[in-house]
């Protein structure tokens, strides 16, 4: 499987991705849009994607959405199928439009770099992995929701234990604060 940290473990990917646990009872997206807003209004550029629930459909599962979180866009996740539709219902060409999305906030040199979800196609090596390699590569913060029974697929990806985040908008700030600014190098300063 390959990992982003080499061996032994680079302490620099620990201390510049942020990981939120959620379980079955956390809706993720809610904290981490008000982590948003509070890291703006400390002048800390933030991008990246949000993924929430939609409306339950005829198949009984949940719509899914994703909102960029710079510019308000939204994109539809998933495929709606009628009401004996079992399969995954995931977009693939929605997928490509928020993996787009993703390296467009990376170009962009953004400073903390939101990622949806470490998901299911993420722990099989697909979906938006990447995209979250690129963001952790390219020096940003990067801040990844991961359902409890995936930690440890995701960490496996990172090749180290993950900085496990509070779940409280203030705490996901004050952190990914800290974290950028650290990271961060002054125009014209080469680090040593």
């Amino acid at each position: 499987m390959d990992t982003l940290c080499s061996s032994p473990p680079d302490p620099d990917v620990a201390a510049s991705v942020g990981v939120l646990v959620y379980d079955a009872g956390m809706e993720p997206h809610a904290v981490l849009t008000d982590a948003a807003n509070l890291l703006r209004a400390r002048g800390i550029s933030v991008g990246g994607l949000l993924q929430r629930r939609g409306d339950r459909m005829a198949s009984g599962k949940c719509g899914m959405w994703l909102d960029d979180i710079a510019t308000g866009a939204t994109i539809r996740l998933d495929e709606p199928r009628g009401a004996g539709a079992g399969a995954c219902m995931l977009d693939t060409d929605a997928l490509a439009r928020a993996a787009w999305l993703l390296r467009y906030h990376i170009d962009a040199g953004i400073s903390v770099i939101i990622v949806n979800r470490f998901g299911g196609m993420e722990a099989d090596g697909a979906g938006l992995r990447a995209e979250i390699a690129e963001a952790i590569c390219a020096g940003a913060v990067v801040l990844i929701p991961v359902r409890a029974d995936r930690l440890a697929a995701l960490e496996a990806f990172l090749g180290c234990a993950a900085t496990l985040l509070p779940q409280t908008a203030s705490g996901i700030a004050g952190w990914a604060e800290r974290a950028a600014r650290q990271w961060t190098v002054p125009l014209g300063v080469l680090p040593p």
